[in-house]
């Protein structure tokens, strides 16, 4: 079975399309779901609390090179907090964590 570590925080969230903004929200309470790798895969899931996902929703895999995020998908940009839970844990993020904004 994988370790499966949750975490929720507060967070200020935007939607964005080829066309711009389309929806933002300040203090949203986020539940994060890190499934740390078993055969160099992971995988996450994040949802807003207060509507169990029907608001604010994303899910994705994550793939490793031994200890190292060597890539991920499901969203454009893998959140600050999933980076943070990988590292304290033990892994290397630091390739993926040059490349997201938040």
């Amino acid at each position: 079975m994988k370790k499966e570590i949750r975490k929720t925080v507060k967070q200020t969230l935007v939607m964005e399309n080829s066309f711009g903004t389309i929806r933002k929200e300040d203090d949203v309470e986020m539940e994060f779901i890190v499934r740390l790798p078993e055969d160099n895969y992971g995988s996450f899931e994040m949802f807003d609390t207060e509507t169990s996902g029907e608001n604010w929703y994303a899910e994705g895999g994550m793939w490793f090179t031994g200890n190292e995020l060597t890539d991920y998908d499901g969203v454009f940009s893998l959140s600050k907090v999933i980076l943070d839970i990988l590292e304290e844990n033990g892994y290397d993020v630091k390739e993926i964590r040059k490349n997201i904004a938040n």
